[in-house]
């Protein structure tokens, strides 16, 4: 295979789940060799603000320094840019205005994925971040596509999803994250979620497909498949 494409990832938000792509996209890629791979370039700027806490109005936007990260791609000829935070996507619009090279969407190609992979699925659990959930990127998507999205209590989110992706950005992925971020995926469940969406980037590092009694999707793995079929 044959890729042509430079792939710029816009990467530290945070630094593990843009290793994990990185990885994913190397195993996605279909090669005899070393020179087979796809060309990537990655600007891991973990300085960028947090996105939960700027999307909830208790801290500075991230927009600003995404912008120059952004720009730093485009400035070494990337032909496409991918990130791996889904929460940064709320921004995703107003990051396209200012730069020229195209930026892929982790919700879109998510929900495609989705579309395609489970055609029969009317109930669909999310598991990210408050600031994903607060933002409703997957609500409208889900909408459109007339599913219904469940999501879990304010009390679940807090004590269980959000305390484990921290946990997992502090400290990397625990015993105690993967615990929480399950039984955050099975009061879902219990509610009739066919499948659950990891979809914050730090989920499917302690939450991955064949842990639940339903199907995991990892927006990661998505975003990786789909930037290897791009690069080509």
């Amino acid at each position: 295979m044959d890729y042509k494409k430079i792939i710029g990832i816009l990467g530290g938000m945070g630094p593990a789940a843009t290793v994990d792509l990185f990885d994913k996209i190397v195993k996605a890629a279909k090669v005899n060799r070393d020179q087979d791979h796809p060309r990537i370039i990655v600007d891991n700027n973990p300085k960028i603000p947090d996105r939960t806490t700027a999307i909830l109005e208790k801290g500075p936007s991230p927009l600003p320094m995404m912008v120059q990260s952004a720009k730093l791609l485009e400035m070494v000829h990337v032909d496409f840019i991918i990130i791996p935070c889904v929460t940064a996507h709320y921004y995703h619009a107003q990051l396209q205005e200012q730069i020229a090279t195209p930026i892929l969407h982790i919700v879109k190609e998510t929900m495609k994925y989705l579309l395609l992979r489970y055609p029969n699925a009317r109930k669909v659990g999310l598991i990210a971040s408050s600031g994903t959930v607060y933002s409703g990127l997957f609500d409208e998507a889900c909408k459109k596509a007339k599913v219904e999205l469940l999501k879990p209590s304010s009390e679940t989110q807090t004590a269980k999803v959000m305390k484990a992706v921290y946990g997992i950005k502090a400290t990397g992925p625990s015993d105690e994250s993967r615990a929480l971020a399950r039984e955050a995926a099975e009061t879902l469940i219990r509610s009739g979620a066919q499948v659950i969406i990891a979809g914050c980037t730090e989920i499917p590092l302690v939450l991955v497909d064949g842990d639940l009694s339903v199907p995991v999707i990892d927006p990661i793995a998505v975003l990786a498949e789909r930037a290897v079929m791009e690069a080509r």
